[in-house]
């Protein structure tokens, strides 16, 4: 399959290399759960030190805004677990997914097939690597071309 600069490329799948995605994805999810942690320590310790107080009457206000935090906090942990979870893929993706492509490219360049070029996306995070490679390409291309190209339609029959 050749890809040439001017057709268009739709990604058909978020898991490129789910291992490497995964992993990926588990140490920012490690991340955010981390914080999350401590945070809580800190409001419960806050909590627990007010609760142990002798007189509870003077502070209820302030216990109560505590118990207010550490349930928004745990509530916003369950909305932010999902949000990190797929943020974290789609991110990943963007990496992954022309990494993926443009080995394929270079398997095949080193197999001689020097008029593969590959098409990235605008604004994708490799964009300008893949047009290195394919000016790579081009210039093989040129100064190598009797060989022989599997999908080229200008080279000669063998």
């Amino acid at each position: 399959m050749k890809m040439t600069p001017d057709s268009s490329y739709k990604r058909r799948q978020y898991l490129v290399d789910p291992a490497y995605q995964l992993q990926f994805v588990s140490r920012v999810f490690m991340i955010v759960l981390a914080v999350a942690v401590v945070s809580l320590a800190v409001s419960s310790v806050l909590l627990s030190k007010n609760l142990y107080e002798p007189d509870l009457r003077s502070q209820t206000p302030l216990i109560t805004s505590l118990v207010a935090i550490a349930t928004m906090m745990l509530i916003e942990l369950l909305v932010a677990i999902p949000l990190v979870f797929l943020l974290s893929i789609r991110q990943s993706h963007r990496v992954v997914g022309p990494m993926n492509r443009m080995k394929r490219m270079l398997d095949r360049i080193g197999e001689g097939d020097f008029s593969q070029r590959i098409t990235l996306r605008k604004g994708d995070v490799l964009e300008e690597l893949g047009k290195a490679m394919n000016r790579m390409a081009e210039t093989l291309q040129r100064r190598y071309p009797s060989s022989p190209s599997p999908k080229s339609p200008s080279s000669p029959a063998s």
